[in-house]
């Protein structure tokens, strides 16, 4: 019972200190943000280094695709500038993940403990303190996930849900994009899955799908929010998308390979899925740069003017 607790306590710190510390970068940066995004965004790799910046401060390529689609529908940026910074979001995004996965946090806690208390002490580097915060929390909740994980692999509901993911590729797939549509953060539902593979719930194969996954539940709140916004910001989001199922779908085929590259740069599995997470959104997103205009135009083509889908 202890142990399942700490789980779930485990669960509640990591999504929460997630959302603590994009709070805390928002606060601090978000204007700037706002005015760095429609200025350097001329072509789509200033674009896709723009994203990849945005998403690495707000620890979260959802809130920039997000922000993206609000600079669209408010008109300051077309479609094609949108579709860069969506493309370096992605791989912004993995910053949390390497982050969480290469430091040593027997040592970095208690440093970041002080930083965070003394920083909340002073209305100036408040939000820095919220930031450090954030991922202090984070860290303490993947101990804690780590702790009550024997608890959850001897709970036999568990046990057939995970067999299931373990048994079919698309069922794997799946539980990725419905965990990162709960936690609303493929970030969040990587660190889990880093901790699930760390504990032998399952191989490095399905964490595979599970990651490709949870980068596509990564799009929804994009697809949710643009129902309601303009056709262009309709296009962004349907971009978000199809980059992502594009992705899936080329690295379907070279997944075991993959795995074994990955075991031989690493023999942590943490790590590992770390570096899987990595490798899928960068060059995911470096293979649609070189024909950027006409991944927009088939967009545009699946958009069009007059007929939008939602």
């Amino acid at each position: 019972m202890a142990n399942l607790l700490a789980l779930l306590l485990g669960v509640f710190l990591l999504a929460g200190g997630l959302l603590l510390m994009r709070y805390g970068l928002s606060c601090l940066l978000w204007y700037r943000l706002q005015k760095m995004l429609s200025v350097a965004t001329g072509t789509p790799w200033r674009g896709l280094v723009t994203g990849t910046l945005a998403a690495a401060l707000f620890q979260s390529s959802t809130a920039v695709c997000l922000l993206t689609i609000g600079l669209v529908t408010a008109e300051y940026l077309t479609f094609r500038q949108a579709f860069g910074i969506i493309l370096g979001a992605n791989i912004g995004t993995c910053s949390t993940v390497g982050l969480l996965s290469f430091l040593n946090t027997d040592k970095l806690l208690p440093l970041l403990l002080c930083f965070s208390g003394i920083s909340l002490l002073f209305r100036r580097t408040r939000n820095i303190g919220l930031a450090a915060t954030g991922l202090l929390g984070m860290f303490c909740g993947l101990y804690l996930l780590n702790t009550g994980m024997t608890e959850l692999q001897a709970l036999e509901p568990v046990h057939r849900l995970l067999r299931l993911a373990d048994s079919s590729t698309w069922l794997g797939i799946l539980a990725g994009v419905l965990i990162t549509f709960m936690f609303q953060s493929s970030s969040a539902a990587t660190v889990m899955v880093m901790t699930l593979t760390d504990n032998g719930v399952f191989g490095l194969t399905t964490a595979a799908y599970i990651v490709y996954g949870s980068n596509l539940g990564s799009c929804l709140s994009s697809v949710l929010v643009s129902a309601i916004a303009p056709l262009a910001a309709k296009r962004v989001a349907a971009a978000h998308v199809l980059v992502n199922l594009l992705g899936i779908l080329l690295f379907l085929p070279i997944t075991e390979q993959l795995v074994t590259i990955t075991e031989r740069i690493s023999t942590d599995p943490a790590v590992q899925v770390a570096v899987l997470h990595t490798a899928f959104n960068v060059i995911s997103s470096l293979a649609v740069l070189p024909v950027a205009g006409r991944f927009a135009r088939l967009v545009e083509i699946l958009i069009p003017r007059d007929k939008a889908i939602w």
